[in-house]
Protein backbone atom coordinates (compact mmCIF):
# COMPACT_ATOMS: atom_id res chain seq x y z
CA UNK A 1 0.00 0.00 0.00
CA UNK A 2 2.59 2.33 0.89
CA UNK A 3 4.21 2.36 -2.55
CA UNK A 4 0.89 2.82 -3.89
CA UNK A 5 0.27 5.84 -1.40
CA UNK A 6 3.62 7.31 -2.49
CA UNK A 7 2.63 6.95 -6.42
CA UNK A 8 -0.70 9.12 -5.66
CA UNK A 9 1.44 11.78 -4.04
CA UNK A 10 4.14 12.08 -6.71
CA UNK A 11 2.00 12.05 -9.92
CA UNK A 12 -0.69 14.64 -8.14
CA UNK A 13 2.56 16.95 -6.88
CA UNK A 14 4.02 16.96 -10.45
CA UNK A 15 0.55 17.90 -11.50
CA UNK A 16 0.79 21.76 -12.27
CA UNK A 17 -3.06 21.92 -12.72
CA UNK A 18 -3.90 19.95 -9.47
CA UNK A 19 -1.30 22.28 -7.59
CA UNK A 20 -2.55 25.08 -9.10
CA UNK A 21 -6.12 24.13 -7.96
CA UNK A 22 -5.47 22.67 -4.32
CA UNK A 23 -2.63 25.14 -3.42
CA UNK A 24 -2.64 28.03 -5.66
CA UNK A 25 -5.94 29.10 -6.05
CA UNK A 26 -7.00 28.85 -2.21
CA UNK A 27 -4.25 31.46 -1.20
CA UNK A 28 -4.96 34.01 -4.05
CA UNK A 29 -8.94 34.06 -3.05
CA UNK A 30 -7.87 33.86 0.59
CA UNK A 31 -5.93 37.49 -0.14
CA UNK A 32 -8.31 38.53 -2.60
CA UNK A 33 -11.24 38.50 0.11
CA UNK A 34 -9.26 38.64 2.87
CA UNK A 35 -7.80 42.63 1.12
CA UNK A 36 -11.11 43.44 -0.46
CA UNK A 37 -13.91 42.93 2.64
CA UNK A 38 -11.31 44.23 5.55
CA UNK A 39 -12.93 43.35 8.99
CA UNK A 40 -16.63 43.72 7.63
CA UNK A 41 -17.75 40.18 7.55
CA UNK A 42 -17.01 39.13 11.50
CA UNK A 43 -16.36 41.87 13.28
CA UNK A 44 -18.67 44.31 15.68
CA UNK A 45 -21.24 46.11 14.11
CA UNK A 46 -20.25 49.89 14.83
CA UNK A 47 -22.21 52.62 13.29
CA UNK A 48 -21.78 56.59 13.56
CA UNK A 49 -24.46 58.79 15.68
CA UNK A 50 -26.61 60.48 14.03
CA UNK A 51 -28.54 63.65 14.50
CA UNK A 52 -32.41 63.26 15.17
CA UNK A 53 -35.11 65.95 16.73
CA UNK A 54 -37.17 65.63 19.49
CA UNK A 55 -40.02 68.40 19.25
CA UNK A 56 -42.49 69.24 21.76
CA UNK A 57 -45.45 71.16 21.44
CA UNK A 58 -45.95 71.74 24.57
CA UNK A 59 -43.94 72.02 27.72
CA UNK A 60 -44.54 70.20 30.95
CA UNK A 61 -45.49 73.47 32.46
CA UNK A 62 -48.28 73.67 30.42
CA UNK A 63 -49.60 70.51 30.46
CA UNK A 64 -49.47 69.93 34.06
CA UNK A 65 -51.51 73.37 34.06
CA UNK A 66 -54.31 71.53 32.04
CA UNK A 67 -54.39 68.49 33.60
CA UNK A 68 -54.70 70.76 37.00
CA UNK A 69 -57.96 72.35 35.42
CA UNK A 70 -59.38 69.31 33.64
CA UNK A 71 -58.91 67.67 37.46
CA UNK A 72 -61.14 70.76 38.90
CA UNK A 73 -63.56 70.66 35.84
CA UNK A 74 -64.21 67.12 36.51
CA UNK A 75 -64.74 68.19 39.98
CA UNK A 76 -61.58 66.34 42.05
CA UNK A 77 -61.83 67.57 45.53
CA UNK A 78 -58.34 70.27 46.23
CA UNK A 79 -56.79 67.78 47.99
CA UNK A 80 -57.20 64.90 45.04
CA UNK A 81 -56.11 67.40 42.65
CA UNK A 82 -52.82 68.30 44.47
CA UNK A 83 -52.21 65.07 44.90
CA UNK A 84 -52.65 63.99 41.58
CA UNK A 85 -50.38 66.57 39.90
CA UNK A 86 -47.97 65.87 42.15
CA UNK A 87 -47.81 62.13 41.18
CA UNK A 88 -48.39 63.62 37.29
CA UNK A 89 -44.72 65.64 37.98
CA UNK A 90 -43.04 62.90 38.80
CA UNK A 91 -44.23 60.45 35.73
CA UNK A 92 -44.09 63.02 32.87
CA UNK A 93 -43.21 60.68 29.39
CA UNK A 94 -41.85 63.56 28.01
CA UNK A 95 -39.95 64.69 30.21
CA UNK A 96 -38.25 60.90 30.49
CA UNK A 97 -38.20 60.98 26.60
CA UNK A 98 -35.73 64.36 26.73
CA UNK A 99 -33.42 62.00 29.91
CA UNK A 100 -33.80 58.78 27.53
CA UNK A 101 -32.63 60.71 24.37
CA UNK A 102 -29.75 62.12 26.80
CA UNK A 103 -28.65 58.82 28.41
CA UNK A 104 -24.62 58.34 27.44
CA UNK A 105 -26.24 54.93 25.79
CA UNK A 106 -28.47 56.37 23.69
CA UNK A 107 -26.04 59.23 22.63
CA UNK A 108 -22.78 56.25 21.64
CA UNK A 109 -26.05 55.60 18.26
CA UNK A 110 -27.64 59.26 18.02
CA UNK A 111 -27.42 62.73 18.85
CA UNK A 112 -30.22 65.45 19.71
CA UNK A 113 -30.68 68.29 17.67
CA UNK A 114 -32.87 71.29 19.35
CA UNK A 115 -35.91 72.75 16.59
CA UNK A 116 -38.11 75.14 17.65
CA UNK A 117 -41.33 73.45 15.71
CA UNK A 118 -41.85 70.28 13.84
CA UNK A 119 -42.16 72.08 10.84
CA UNK A 120 -38.64 73.55 11.02
CA UNK A 121 -37.76 69.62 11.96
CA UNK A 122 -39.45 68.98 8.91
CA UNK A 123 -37.59 70.83 6.73
CA UNK A 124 -34.28 69.84 8.33
CA UNK A 125 -35.30 66.47 7.92
CA UNK A 126 -35.95 66.59 3.72
CA UNK A 127 -32.80 68.56 3.72
CA UNK A 128 -30.70 65.36 5.18
CA UNK A 129 -29.82 67.56 7.85
CA UNK A 130 -31.24 64.95 10.71
CA UNK A 131 -32.12 61.33 10.11
CA UNK A 132 -35.37 61.38 11.97
CA UNK A 133 -37.84 63.81 14.04
CA UNK A 134 -40.01 62.26 17.12
CA UNK A 135 -42.66 64.58 17.75
CA UNK A 136 -44.61 65.18 21.14
CA UNK A 137 -48.07 66.19 20.44
CA UNK A 138 -50.07 68.78 22.32
CA UNK A 139 -52.28 67.02 24.64
CA UNK A 140 -49.66 64.07 25.21
CA UNK A 141 -48.68 63.71 28.60
CA UNK A 142 -51.82 64.70 29.64
CA UNK A 143 -53.69 61.57 27.86
CA UNK A 144 -50.89 59.45 29.53
CA UNK A 145 -51.33 60.65 32.58
CA UNK A 146 -55.53 60.00 32.41
CA UNK A 147 -54.90 56.46 31.08
CA UNK A 148 -52.42 55.51 34.51
CA UNK A 149 -54.32 57.48 37.31
CA UNK A 150 -57.99 57.75 35.78
CA UNK A 151 -57.81 54.34 33.91
CA UNK A 152 -59.11 56.16 30.60
CA UNK A 153 -58.00 55.38 27.23
CA UNK A 154 -55.78 57.74 25.39
CA UNK A 155 -55.95 58.87 21.85
CA UNK A 156 -52.74 60.61 21.74
CA UNK A 157 -49.27 59.18 20.59
CA UNK A 158 -45.82 59.90 19.49
CA UNK A 159 -45.28 60.85 15.64
CA UNK A 160 -42.05 59.29 14.09
CA UNK A 161 -41.29 61.08 11.23
CA UNK A 162 -38.15 59.69 8.55
CA UNK A 163 -36.84 59.71 5.20
CA UNK A 164 -36.50 56.02 4.28
CA UNK A 165 -38.68 53.55 6.69
CA UNK A 166 -35.77 50.18 5.63
CA UNK A 167 -32.67 52.22 6.56
CA UNK A 168 -30.97 51.01 9.64
CA UNK A 169 -31.23 54.28 11.29
CA UNK A 170 -35.08 53.99 11.37
CA UNK A 171 -34.70 50.31 12.87
CA UNK A 172 -32.85 52.06 15.53
CA UNK A 173 -34.81 54.87 16.32
CA UNK A 174 -37.87 52.33 16.04
CA UNK A 175 -36.32 50.47 18.51
CA UNK A 176 -35.91 52.51 21.13
CA UNK A 177 -38.97 54.31 21.02
CA UNK A 178 -40.51 50.47 21.17
CA UNK A 179 -38.22 49.43 24.40
CA UNK A 180 -39.13 52.72 25.84
CA UNK A 181 -42.99 52.05 25.36
CA UNK A 182 -42.66 48.75 26.88
CA UNK A 183 -40.79 49.87 29.69
CA UNK A 184 -42.89 52.80 30.56
CA UNK A 185 -46.23 50.49 30.56
CA UNK A 186 -44.29 47.85 33.07
CA UNK A 187 -42.89 50.61 35.51
CA UNK A 188 -46.93 52.08 35.18
CA UNK A 189 -48.45 48.82 35.35
CA UNK A 190 -46.06 48.00 38.68
CA UNK A 191 -46.89 51.35 40.12
CA UNK A 192 -50.77 50.87 39.84
CA UNK A 193 -51.17 47.39 41.08
CA UNK A 194 -49.08 48.58 44.42
CA UNK A 195 -50.70 51.79 44.50
CA UNK A 196 -46.87 53.24 44.19
CA UNK A 197 -45.53 51.23 47.22
CA UNK A 198 -43.05 49.47 44.04
CA UNK A 199 -39.69 51.40 44.48
CA UNK A 200 -37.42 49.73 43.03
CA UNK A 201 -34.66 50.74 44.81
CA UNK A 202 -35.39 49.82 47.88
CA UNK A 203 -36.63 46.30 46.56
CA UNK A 204 -34.79 42.69 48.15
CA UNK A 205 -32.56 42.17 45.96
CA UNK A 206 -32.65 38.44 44.23
CA UNK A 207 -30.78 36.39 42.54
CA UNK A 208 -32.00 35.21 39.26
CA UNK A 209 -28.56 34.12 37.94
CA UNK A 210 -26.32 35.53 36.30
CA UNK A 211 -24.56 36.52 32.71
CA UNK A 212 -21.87 34.48 31.43
CA UNK A 213 -19.58 35.57 28.11
CA UNK A 214 -19.13 32.16 26.56
CA UNK A 215 -16.18 34.00 24.99
CA UNK A 216 -13.47 37.08 25.33
CA UNK A 217 -12.02 36.16 21.88
CA UNK A 218 -11.52 38.85 19.42
CA UNK A 219 -13.98 39.18 16.60
CA UNK A 220 -13.19 36.75 13.38
CA UNK A 221 -11.75 39.16 10.88
CA UNK A 222 -12.00 38.26 6.93
CA UNK A 223 -8.54 36.48 6.62
CA UNK A 224 -9.19 34.06 9.25
CA UNK A 225 -12.62 33.57 8.12
CA UNK A 226 -11.90 32.91 4.06
CA UNK A 227 -8.47 30.90 5.00
CA UNK A 228 -11.04 28.76 6.49
CA UNK A 229 -13.85 28.66 4.31
CA UNK A 230 -11.24 28.49 1.32
CA UNK A 231 -9.47 25.83 2.61
CA UNK A 232 -12.53 23.58 3.35
CA UNK A 233 -13.44 24.12 -0.14
CA UNK A 234 -10.87 23.50 -1.80
CA UNK A 235 -9.81 20.49 0.46
CA UNK A 236 -12.77 18.55 -1.10
CA UNK A 237 -11.38 19.01 -4.67
CA UNK A 238 -8.82 16.54 -3.35
CA UNK A 239 -11.57 13.90 -3.45
CA UNK A 240 -12.13 14.09 -7.61
CA UNK A 241 -8.55 14.95 -8.47
CA UNK A 242 -7.24 11.38 -6.49
CA UNK A 243 -10.31 9.30 -8.42
CA UNK A 244 -9.87 10.73 -11.42
CA UNK A 245 -6.28 9.21 -11.35
CA UNK A 246 -7.68 6.15 -10.74
CA UNK A 247 -10.11 6.54 -13.70
CA UNK A 248 -7.06 7.47 -15.75
CA UNK A 249 -4.99 3.84 -14.83
CA UNK A 250 -8.29 1.69 -15.02
CA UNK A 251 -7.96 3.01 -19.00
CA UNK A 252 -4.34 2.61 -19.36
CA UNK A 253 -4.48 -1.06 -18.03
CA UNK A 254 -2.77 -0.09 -14.56
CA UNK A 255 -5.39 -1.16 -12.58
CA UNK A 256 -5.34 -4.78 -14.34
CA UNK A 257 -2.04 -4.72 -14.01
CA UNK A 258 -2.28 -4.37 -10.25
CA UNK A 259 -4.77 -7.03 -9.43
CA UNK A 260 -2.43 -9.53 -11.84
CA UNK A 261 0.38 -8.73 -9.52
CA UNK A 262 -1.08 -10.03 -6.53
CA UNK A 263 -2.95 -6.86 -5.44
CA UNK A 264 -5.48 -6.81 -3.61
CA UNK A 265 -8.66 -4.88 -4.59
CA UNK A 266 -9.47 -3.42 -1.45
CA UNK A 267 -5.77 -2.60 -0.59
CA UNK A 268 -5.54 -0.48 -3.81
CA UNK A 269 -9.02 1.51 -2.48
CA UNK A 270 -7.26 1.57 1.18
CA UNK A 271 -4.80 3.64 -0.79
CA UNK A 272 -6.88 5.98 -2.27
CA UNK A 273 -8.65 6.70 1.14
CA UNK A 274 -4.78 7.04 3.33
CA UNK A 275 -3.97 9.43 -0.16
CA UNK A 276 -6.85 11.36 -0.02
CA UNK A 277 -6.36 11.78 4.05
CA UNK A 278 -2.81 12.44 3.70
CA UNK A 279 -2.96 15.06 0.79
CA UNK A 280 -5.32 17.26 2.52
CA UNK A 281 -4.16 17.41 6.15
CA UNK A 282 -1.12 18.10 4.15
CA UNK A 283 -2.94 21.03 1.98
CA UNK A 284 -4.65 22.49 4.70
CA UNK A 285 -1.38 22.85 6.30
CA UNK A 286 0.24 24.60 3.80
CA UNK A 287 -2.72 27.01 3.40
CA UNK A 288 -2.97 27.64 7.15
CA UNK A 289 0.53 28.16 7.15
CA UNK A 290 0.98 30.69 4.49
CA UNK A 291 -1.82 32.42 5.62
CA UNK A 292 0.05 32.85 9.30
CA UNK A 293 3.28 33.71 7.85
CA UNK A 294 1.94 36.47 5.47
CA UNK A 295 -1.49 37.79 6.92
CA UNK A 296 -0.42 36.89 10.50
CA UNK A 297 -4.20 34.11 10.82
CA UNK A 298 -3.64 32.59 13.52
CA UNK A 299 -0.82 34.64 15.15
CA UNK A 300 -1.13 34.75 19.34
CA UNK A 301 -3.07 31.71 19.36
CA UNK A 302 -1.50 29.44 22.00
CA UNK A 303 -0.30 25.62 21.64
CA UNK A 304 -3.69 24.11 22.55
CA UNK A 305 -5.24 26.00 19.61
CA UNK A 306 -3.04 24.34 17.19
CA UNK A 307 -3.39 20.72 18.65
CA UNK A 308 -6.98 21.07 18.60
CA UNK A 309 -6.87 22.52 14.82
CA UNK A 310 -4.23 19.63 14.08
CA UNK A 311 -7.31 17.59 15.17
CA UNK A 312 -10.28 18.70 13.38
CA UNK A 313 -7.74 18.85 10.16
CA UNK A 314 -7.64 15.08 10.24
CA UNK A 315 -10.76 14.73 11.05
CA UNK A 316 -11.85 16.90 8.08
CA UNK A 317 -8.88 14.89 5.87
CA UNK A 318 -10.58 11.46 6.99
CA UNK A 319 -14.20 12.10 5.53
CA UNK A 320 -12.21 13.93 2.49
CA UNK A 321 -10.17 10.89 2.16
CA UNK A 322 -13.51 8.27 2.59
CA UNK A 323 -15.01 10.66 -0.82
CA UNK A 324 -12.11 9.70 -2.47
CA UNK A 325 -12.70 6.27 -1.73
CA UNK A 326 -16.30 6.61 -2.81
CA UNK A 327 -15.71 8.20 -5.91
CA UNK A 328 -12.88 6.01 -6.74
CA UNK A 329 -15.46 3.06 -6.23
CA UNK A 330 -18.46 4.58 -8.72
CA UNK A 331 -16.03 5.35 -11.49
CA UNK A 332 -14.76 2.00 -11.41
CA UNK A 333 -17.85 0.02 -11.28
CA UNK A 334 -19.20 2.74 -13.95
CA UNK A 335 -16.83 2.98 -16.06
CA UNK A 336 -16.80 6.46 -15.82
CA UNK A 337 -15.43 9.72 -14.75
CA UNK A 338 -18.71 11.49 -14.69
CA UNK A 339 -19.27 11.02 -11.18
CA UNK A 340 -15.56 12.87 -10.27
CA UNK A 341 -16.47 15.73 -12.93
CA UNK A 342 -19.61 16.43 -11.16
CA UNK A 343 -18.66 16.42 -7.89
CA UNK A 344 -15.92 18.42 -8.23
CA UNK A 345 -18.03 20.91 -10.24
CA UNK A 346 -21.80 21.06 -8.83
CA UNK A 347 -21.63 19.39 -5.27
CA UNK A 348 -18.60 21.37 -4.02
CA UNK A 349 -19.96 24.76 -5.36
CA UNK A 350 -22.99 23.36 -3.54
CA UNK A 351 -21.18 22.39 -0.29
CA UNK A 352 -19.43 25.67 -0.06
CA UNK A 353 -22.25 27.85 -0.55
CA UNK A 354 -24.17 25.74 1.93
CA UNK A 355 -21.51 25.28 4.25
CA UNK A 356 -20.32 29.00 4.26
CA UNK A 357 -17.55 29.16 2.78
CA UNK A 358 -18.45 32.32 0.56
CA UNK A 359 -20.08 34.26 3.44
CA UNK A 360 -21.74 33.62 6.56
CA UNK A 361 -25.08 31.88 5.98
CA UNK A 362 -26.16 32.50 9.25
CA UNK A 363 -26.77 36.02 8.27
CA UNK A 364 -29.68 34.77 5.90
CA UNK A 365 -30.83 31.60 8.20
CA UNK A 366 -30.55 30.12 10.97
CA UNK A 367 -31.87 26.90 8.94
CA UNK A 368 -29.54 27.01 6.24
CA UNK A 369 -26.34 27.09 9.15
CA UNK A 370 -27.91 23.96 10.84
CA UNK A 371 -28.55 22.54 7.16
CA UNK A 372 -24.64 23.35 6.64
CA UNK A 373 -23.46 21.75 9.73
CA UNK A 374 -24.27 18.29 7.95
CA UNK A 375 -21.78 18.83 4.96
CA UNK A 376 -19.02 17.84 5.81
CA UNK A 377 -16.98 21.29 4.95
CA UNK A 378 -19.49 23.28 7.11
CA UNK A 379 -19.37 21.31 9.86
CA UNK A 380 -15.57 21.10 10.39
CA UNK A 381 -15.88 25.22 9.20
CA UNK A 382 -17.96 25.54 12.59
CA UNK A 383 -15.56 23.58 14.25
CA UNK A 384 -12.72 25.67 13.18
CA UNK A 385 -14.59 29.21 14.17
CA UNK A 386 -15.54 28.19 17.40
CA UNK A 387 -12.09 26.98 18.47
CA UNK A 388 -10.86 30.55 17.00
CA UNK A 389 -13.35 31.90 19.38
CA UNK A 390 -12.34 30.01 22.62
CA UNK A 391 -14.35 27.04 22.24
CA UNK A 392 -12.95 24.21 23.32
CA UNK A 393 -12.31 20.71 22.19
CA UNK A 394 -14.80 19.16 24.31
CA UNK A 395 -17.66 21.29 23.02
CA UNK A 396 -16.74 21.07 19.37
CA UNK A 397 -16.72 17.31 19.85
CA UNK A 398 -20.34 16.42 18.09
CA UNK A 399 -19.31 18.17 14.75
CA UNK A 400 -16.39 15.62 15.01
CA UNK A 401 -18.23 12.74 15.76
CA UNK A 402 -20.79 13.84 12.81
CA UNK A 403 -18.10 14.02 10.76
CA UNK A 404 -16.62 10.76 11.41
CA UNK A 405 -19.85 9.15 10.95
CA UNK A 406 -19.83 10.60 7.79
CA UNK A 407 -16.33 8.89 6.88
CA UNK A 408 -18.26 5.48 8.18
CA UNK A 409 -21.03 5.49 5.90
CA UNK A 410 -18.88 6.88 2.99
CA UNK A 411 -16.80 4.15 3.85
CA UNK A 412 -18.53 1.40 3.62
CA UNK A 413 -20.72 2.38 0.63
CA UNK A 414 -17.24 2.34 -1.02
CA UNK A 415 -16.44 -0.92 0.13
CA UNK A 416 -19.81 -2.13 -1.32
CA UNK A 417 -19.60 -0.64 -4.53
CA UNK A 418 -15.74 -1.22 -5.47
CA UNK A 419 -15.05 -3.91 -7.92
CA UNK A 420 -13.74 -7.25 -6.60
CA UNK A 421 -11.89 -8.64 -9.82
CA UNK A 422 -9.74 -7.31 -12.48
CA UNK A 423 -11.93 -4.80 -14.72
CA UNK A 424 -9.78 -5.00 -17.91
Amino acid sequence: MFELIKKDSLILSRSRSDLTELLFMPFILIAILGLALGNLTMTEFNINAFPVAVVHEQTTAESLNNWESELEERGVPSEGVRALVAQAEDVAPGEQVDYLFNSEEIQEWMTVEEYSSAEAAQAALDDGDISGVIIIPEGFNEAVWSALFLEEEGTHALTLEVQNVESVTTDILRSVLTTYANQFNLEASIAIATEGEADTANQQEESYGEVTNLTAADPITSFQYYTIGMGAMFALHTAPALASRAFLEKKQHVFGRLMISGTKPLTYLGSKLVSGTLITFIQLGILFGLSTLIFGTFRGYALNFWIDLSIVSFAFSLVVGSITSLLTSISLYSDSNTSSSFFGGIIVTLFAFIGGSFTPVEQFSESLRALGNWTPNGAMMTSYLQLMQGFSLTEVAPLIIRVIGMTAVLLVTSVVLFPKRRLD
